[in-house]
């Protein structure tokens, strides 16, 4: 069996193969959206994706950016990732976590940071499992536009 690799994913060239995996986590987004604010994201403050690839196939997406604050210093934040359904459960979200880990290091960063929606039970025991702490509660409230 063919050994999956991690790659890095060119914004725009690559974002339809991206999109066929993350509209998994982010089946409210489509395809056009994503890629307008993919672009962006990539202008404003570099904002990439990594994949995981077997056998030419990308079978994960892990979106990422590096972030400023004043509570955790300059850290790698990870807005995305996920693993096709057929997939998951075979290490390739733990890889990409490494692959993040990796990155952190080699650019001087303070450490990794990432959400997780409350519910997301599953998430959060993978996520434990791969030496990240709970340590915060994150709030959010939408703006209307009138």
């Amino acid at each position: 069996m063919k050994a999956a690799r991690t790659v890095q994913l060119e914004i725009p060239d690559d974002l339809e193969q991206a999109y066929e995996v993350m509209k998994e986590l982010r089946p409210h987004v489509n395809y056009d959206d994503f890629t307008r604010l993919t672009v962006l994201a990539q202008a404003a403050d570099g904002y990439r994706l990594v994949g995981r690839e077997l056998s030419g196939k990308l079978i994960a997406v892990m979106g990422c950016r590096i972030l400023h604050d004043l509570v955790h210093g300059s850290h790698l934040y990870i807005d995305d990732l996920v693993t096709t359904s057929e997939a998951r459960s075979q290490g390739h979200g733990a890889e990409l976590l490494r692959f993040a880990e990796g990155e952190a290091r080699r650019l001087g960063l303070s450490g990794l940071r990432l959400c997780t929606g409350i519910e997301n039970e599953d998430g959060k025991r993978f996520y434990e499992r791969e030496g990240w702490a709970l340590r915060a509660v994150a709030f959010k409230k939408k703006v209307s536009s009138h």
